[in-house]
């Protein structure tokens, strides 16, 4: 079994090259990547089997571009890749991938990648995806090649005796539709490339530091208020934060996926409410409506609706994408769908109140506290912070819900203790499955980062939420409790923190659960309910605390 320590080698040798802020092979990290033992990545060393929970991972949270990528190169901003001498890369085709809030803008001709990074951790996330895509690209490569030496004989064998193909791979035919779904529409091109010639991907890092990261923070959060948010007053106004996603908390307060029931209807499957019965009805349009993302009518009359109940969700035009909502406490009882499972005592209190919840869609690992750490400094009366998050999970099922009383944090190597106010506030029942309260959870510095050693250490410890935002968000409340920065390797007690704090997870993985890990698939209906309960605690915590105010 790979130890830990593999982990620390591993982290060591690729930050340690991407500091000579040349270019690094992928190939020269590989060989610590395989020692590590990824659990998302069991089968990397195996040069006879393809991998398909890693296929698809990398393969949705990459760009489709990466195909044609010779060079990827992160930095964060334009003036960090304009100061190496790319000064034209916003001209360049801007390619967002499917699982992942990224920037990428690619160079045909150079083959360049230009990744926009917003901590340390979009670091983590895009090395390890590009050896995990990297080796799995040259070993299918290797295995076609050598079995089928003429194109013509894999195509063949890819049109019409596909069996042959999956016995070579080692692959069920569940995992290669799979796969075929990842790769898209253009699949037998891209099956094609891989025939064709195995990649050397290099990587190459513009910039790093603490600073660095502080600055595009910065530069987000000041775009945000001077271009969009310039009617608030966040020195006097009281704000909750909430870090959670783009849908749930305006779906809840505007009910608005309600007014077109029948048309979001007409996308229903006929059974579903057959194969998910616990599922409530309202929580099903809401999760239906995001099919009309793209609807330029439907998006039209909903942001009219927003504006009249005062709901700002400006469009980030910042390279961290993460966007930001505002609602104010008073639209509550200004809407007329307002969802009927949220109950309001005080109905002229809340129509009064002055306050507001900031909405963000939740960030990918240590950009949390870079962006919480600069909400502390510019907000000045916080009542509260509340995260909703997805977690795998040592000892639950898909949908369950975890809410922690304590947090293990990698990056700092400190245990937080606070009063998760969810352990005694949930006035909801999980119908699809369970509740777990007063939990211990560890946040991971990356998704690749985890071994079976690793989490045996996990599991020995009852640390059985692993997730990536809790530590980094508990690091910021940290250094707005005490008079000093966030300390290392000890007990943090924010049973005293100057506001609420609240954290719900709910099981999107269950990493010792056969084909139920990250690179299995989407949580899809296996997901609307926890989400939606986690949102409405979140909602309901906030009404109670404005009523009693």
């Amino acid at each position: 079994m790979p130890s830990i320590e593999a982990i620390a080698l591993h982290l060591r040798t690729y930050r340690s090259a991407l500091k000579s802020n040349l270019e690094v092979t992928v190939h020269s990290l590989t060989n610590s990547y395989l020692k590590m033992g990824t659990i998302l990545h069991p089968f990397a060393a195996d040069p006879t089997r393809i991998d398909p929970s890693a296929v698809v991972y990398s393969l949705l949270r990459l760009p489709k571009s990466i195909d044609y990528v010779q060079t990827i190169i992160m930095g964060q901003d334009p003036q960090t890749f304009t100061e190496a001498g790319f000064t034209d890369i916003l001209s360049w085709h801007r390619c967002p991938p499917r699982a992942r809030r990224r920037s990428h803008y690619f160079n045909r001709k150079t083959g360049q990648l230009a990744a926009f990074i917003s901590s340390v951790t979009d670091v983590d996330d895009l090395v390890n995806l590009a050896i995990a895509y990297q080796t799995e690209w040259n070993k299918f490569h290797r295995l076609v090649t050598s079995t089928y030496p003429k194109y013509n004989d894999f195509k063949t064998a890819l049109n019409h005796t596909p069996d042959k193909l999956l016995k070579l791979t080692q692959l069920s035919s569940t995992d290669w539709d799979k796969i075929i779904t990842a790769l898209g529409r253009r699949w037998r091109l891209r099956l094609q490339r891989i025939y064709k010639s195995p990649r050397d991907l290099r990587l190459r890092l513009l910039a790093g530091s603490w600073v660095d990261y502080a600055k595009s923070t910065q530069q987000w959060w000041t775009g945000l208020t001077q271009q969009h948010l310039k009617k608030y007053d966040f020195t006097k106004t009281k704000v909750y934060f909430v870090s959670s996603n783009s849908h749930s908390l305006r779906n809840l307060v505007t009910g608005f996926p309600l007014k077109h029931e029948k048309q979001l209807l007409q996308y229903a499957p006929k059974n579903y409410q057959a194969t998910n019965p616990y599922l409530s009805h309202q929580d099903f349009l809401y999760y239906l409506s995001r099919l009309f993302a793209k609807n330029s009518r439907y998006q039209q009359d909903f942001i009219r609706y927003q504006k009249h109940l005062g709901i700002i969700a400006p469009k980030n035009n910042h390279f961290m994408d993460v966007n930001a909502q505002i609602i104010p406490i008073s639209s509550f009882t200004r809407s007329s769908l307002f969802d009927s499972r949220l109950k309001i005592s005080k109905p002229k209190k809340i129509s009064q109140s002055q306050s507001l919840i900031f909405n963000i869609d939740y960030p990918l690992g240590f950009a949390a506290y870079h962006i919480l750490n600069k909400i502390l400094e510019n907000i000045n009366h916080l009542a509260g912070v509340y995260i909703l998050g997805k977690a795998a999970v040592l000892n639950s099922e898909i949908g369950d819900i975890q809410i922690p009383r304590l947090v293990f944090d990698e990056h700092s190597q400190n245990s937080y203790i606070f009063k998760n106010v969810f352990n005694t506030f949930f006035p909801f029942n999980n119908r699809q499955g369970s509740i777990l309260t007063n939990q211990k959870s560890v946040t991971v510095l990356g998704t690749f980062l985890e071994n079976e050693s690793l989490l045996k250490k996990y599991s020995e410890n009852d640390l059985t939420v692993i997730e990536m935002e809790s530590g980094p968000y508990l690091s910021a409340i940290t250094e707005a409790s005490y008079d000093s920065q966030t300390p290392k390797s000890t007990l943090v007690d924010l049973n005293s923190a100057p506001f609420e704090i609240g954290i719900i997870n709910y099981t999107s993985d269950t990493p010792y659960s056969q084909a139920k890990n990250l690179g299995a698939g989407s949580l899809a209906l296996s997901g609307v309910e926890p989400v939606y309960l986690g949102s409405l605690a979140i909602l309901q915590r906030i009404i109670e605390l404005e009523e009693n105010a």
